[in-house]
């Protein structure tokens, strides 16, 4: 957005670089091999759904967009609505780059359509073994264009030197989120 168009009033939103989603698949490696976590065969795309027939033909579009692609990698879909509204596609696959490619499908699918301002986060799940197997997730901020690790343990805590360890392990691979304040807690992830 350029000095003309806040000049005229115009709010052009900034297009996510959902290129940098593959991140993950390159972080991959490290985050098997050399942290030791062992990967959930799931992630999830989280967006919130609106009222209009655009976006009802949008959602049709995507289950028989998504059908196809599973029948072509073995990818499943399951579709969830969680109790603040928010709509999550989550996908699974023992093929990671698999999960990796459908995830973007889905959100390049949503953005072409028209409906970015909606997306608001994939996640990558994975079990770390220095919290005993608790889970831990990679989450990618659209509207920021990075990732940053969520580590929820019990009764909504967080792990927040587990977070910050991922941060200093991954931030050569991963584009993680700068600021801290951003790494926001989504509690109830459906993986």
């Amino acid at each position: 957005m350029g000095l003309f168009d806040i000049l005229r009033g115009q709010r052009t939103p900034k297009r996510a670089n959902l290129d940098r989603l593959f991140a993950m698949t390159t972080a991959y490696d490290t985050i098997t091999v050399n942290l030791g976590m062992t990967p959930v065969p799931k992630a999830a795309v989280c967006f919130k759904p609106v009222e209009a027939g655009a976006f009802a033909e949008l959602l049709r579009d995507l289950d028989q967009l998504l059908e196809l692609a599973g029948k072509g990698s073995g990818t499943t879909v399951e579709q969830h609505t969680d109790d603040f509204g928010f709509r999550w596609v989550v996908l699974g696959d023992e093929h990671f780059e698999d999960l990796v490619t459908t995830t973007h499908l889905v959100n390049q699918t949503i953005e072409e359509r028209g409906f970015s301002e909606q997306l608001l986060c994939s996640v990558f799940a994975f079990r770390d073994p220095q919290s005993g197997g608790g889970p831990l997730y990679f989450v990618y901020s659209y509207k920021r264009g990075t990732y940053y690790p969520f580590a929820p343990r019990g009764d909504q805590r967080r792990d927040n030197a587990a977070e910050l360890r991922l941060q200093a392990s991954l931030q050569r691979e991963l584009p993680i989120e700068p600021e801290l304040e951003r790494w926001y807690a989504i509690w109830g992830v459906p993986l």
